[in-house]
């Protein structure tokens, strides 16, 4: 099982198989608790900087039993004058099946 920690969910991050995932919003305390050994592909600095991990943008391919930690900005990527910009969503997908 690998821990993966990403600013940017993909659908390419799968290979070409049938696959059931899970989702479960949780706090940003557990968050960062699960993901201090996570393998990291952060593109935002500013989420990276918040999260105390490095930018960097790496290829992920999920495997039945993995887990991928994910941060979005509730504003989209289109900043907007009624929400507050640095409100983030945190997220665990976990990956089962494969076949």
């Amino acid at each position: 099982m690998m821990i993966y920690i990403t600013d940017n969910f993909s659908m390419q991050m799968f290979e070409n198989k049938k696959y059931e995932i899970t989702t479960k919003k949780i706090k940003k305390s557990k968050f960062v608790k699960n993901t201090k050994e996570a393998i990291t592909s952060i593109g935002s600095w500013r989420i990276a900087k918040m999260l105390h991990k490095k930018v960097g943008k790496r290829n992920i391919t999920l495997q039945p039993g993995d887990e991928i930690y994910v941060v979005t900005s509730k504003f989209g990527r289109k900043k907007s004058n009624y929400i507050k910009e640095n409100t983030f969503r945190y997220q665990v997908f976990t990956i089962q099946g494969g076949q």
